[in-house]
């Protein structure tokens, strides 16, 4: 079909993304009402549906707004089931997978880039992905919200490696921290979520007299100049949020998250970060 003399290529282009658009808006806030704002997420679902009224800005405005800060994006990336290659032909391989995620709260250096983050992983021996039920996830997410998130437990990572290998029940914890007795107190907060005794022959940790320094200087890359990465930064992370992987399930089961965290469909959500 040739185009019509006072074809509008801006106006096409707008009902052609805002057609698209609204489709995935909707689905995703199926449960939310529409044309109201009486709850944060039905403002939330109103701020993010185009209308036919909207300027090329608010037009790019409600879609970054729907797929980076509502979450959508998010919602599209499906987790990686993953298996360390020196567990792959353990006892461990294909169990449910527990992933508890640390970032730091402010830059302590003002010209990084990005906060600090950190993972503590551990596998769940008793439970497969065929028999892991709904009523197993919320009584797992309320152990970790008990033990990690209320009050937000705050890893204070560090220099030196503290170790906690216990295969039987699934914990291979490899943690960057100050001191050994910050290891432990870690290790303990992680046994807590499914009520699993301390022992210390289980643990190692590692002092050496190296030097990471935090403040490394600049290289050059590509003709400008650049921080260089900080090696072992000593920094404090806090929980953030914790996910669920089942081996043959496309997505991440969300157990517990704090505010600020893009994620759909929380067990348990944390008032206060």
């Amino acid at each position: 079909m040739v185009l019509p003399a006072n074809f509008g290529e801006w106006e096409h282009l707008k009902d052609q993304v805002r057609l698209q658009h609204n489709k995935n808006v909707q689905k995703f806030f199926k449960n939310t009402k529409n044309d109201t704002v009486g709850t944060p997420k039905e403002s939330l679902k109103h701020a993010c549906l185009m209308k036919d009224s909207d300027t090329a800005d608010m037009v790019l405005l409600r879609k970054l707004l729907f797929e980076f800060d509502a979450g959508h994006a998010q919602s599209l990336q499906a987790p990686i089931y993953g298996i360390p290659v020196d567990v792959h032909q353990s006892n461990t391989a294909f169990k449910p997978q527990v992933h508890i995620h640390f970032q730091e709260k402010y830059p302590y250096i003002a010209d990084r880039l990005r906060p600090c983050r950190g993972q503590i992983s551990f596998v769940l021996m008793d439970e497969t992905s065929e028999n892991y039920s709904r009523a197993k996830a919320e009584k797992l997410a309320a152990a970790i919200k008990r033990e990690i998130a209320t009050p937000v437990l705050i890893w204070e990572k560090g220099k030196f490696y503290y170790y906690y290998r216990d295969k039987d029940r699934g914990y291979d914890l490899r943690l960057l921290v100050k001191s050994k007795t910050e290891g432990e107190r870690i290790t303990k907060a992680v046994l807590g979520i499914q009520s699993h005794p301390f022992n210390d022959d289980f643990s190692d940790y590692v002092s050496n007299e190296r030097t990471y320094s935090n403040t490394p200087g600049t290289h050059r890359i590509y003709g400008q100049t650049q921080p260089k990465p900080i090696k072992r930064p000593t920094v404090d992370v806090r929980f953030r949020y914790a996910q669920l992987l089942l081996h043959g399930r496309r997505k991440a089961i969300n157990l517990v998250s704090t505010p600020g965290v893009a994620l759909k469909e929380v067990i348990e959500r944390v008032a206060v970060a």
